[in-house]
């Protein structure tokens, strides 16, 4: 399937998603990089720009081409854009929580507090709110728990990250946005490649063969992660272990047997 074949039918399933629940309008964090740009231009496609609105959360850690960027899509996109810095709403946890705060503590607050902003933005407005997370950072667990995988419905969810990049170069996604070194921006100078120690393409390389293994189902869990190190070398113990150690991210359908 091309990349314009794939946008085509996200688009549609989005429109029928919408569809089914009743609801018409749409609020997503922007950020001035692909994965939410191309979610925002799929939400214009689907449900019509007037009914699209882009929140731009910015705080110090973001570079200051983040919020232009996205303000710029915004209006290439003729979206509702509204800008409010998110440094303020730290203060009172600083402030009121008895407890020393740690890098983890002090990087997850972000998007959960974005995370929250949109939540209230969509019940003040009656809107649902999309995610813009991909399938590399949802099969590894690369995102921040109850924070950007809190949302109504994920545009992204079944393309790599690699697809995200063909499908933006086909959908007239900006240039300058395309090119940009993917980064939550939750620390300075943070990059998501330099995270995972590799590049996406060998990451997503991995992960489709991991998918491929599942479908298998005739190799034990041994034999395929032996299969993987053999195929990838160290970039796959380097997934593998990402993988086990998101488990509790990922694995929401976990029961307890009595």
């Amino acid at each position: 399937m091309s990349p314009e074949e794939k946008y085509k039918k996200i688009v549609e399933y989005t429109k029928d998603f919408f569809k089914k629940q009743r609801f018409h309008k749409a609020v997503l964090g922007l950020s001035g990089g692909i994965d939410s740009s191309l979610t925002a231009k799929i939400a214009v496609e689907a449900i019509g720009k007037e009914n699209v609105t882009g929140l731009i959360l910015p705080e110090r850690t973001n570079r200051p081409e983040s919020a232009e960027y996205a303000k710029e899509l915004a209006e290439e996109l003729g979206i509702n854009a509204i800008e409010i810095n998110i440094n303020e709403f730290f203060r009172p946890f600083w402030k009121f929580l008895p407890w020393e705060q740690n890098k983890a503590s002090k990087t997850n607050i972000k998007p959960r507090l974005r995370m929250s902003i949109l939540y209230n933005y969509a019940n003040a407005h009656n809107t649902l709110v999309l995610g813009t997370s991909n399938k590399t950072e949802i099969m590894l667990g690369y995102f921040t728990k109850h924070g950007d995988d809190a949302t109504d419905f994920s545009p992204l969810k079944n393309l790599f990250k690699t697809e995200v990049f063909e499908i933006a170069k086909k959908t007239g996604i900006p240039e300058k946005i395309i090119k940009r070194k993917p980064s939550a921006e939750l620390e300075e100078n943070q990059t998501d490649e330099k995270d995972l120690e590799m590049t996406y393409k060998e990451a997503d390389e991995i992960l489709k063969e991991i998918e491929k293994q599942t479908f298998k189902k005739s190799l034990s869990k041994t034999e395929a992660e032996k299969e993987l190190k053999e195929k990838f070398g160290e970039n796959a113990e380097k997934i593998l272990k990402r993988i086990k150690e998101n488990k509790h991210k990922t694995n929401t359908t976990e029961k307890i047997c009595f």
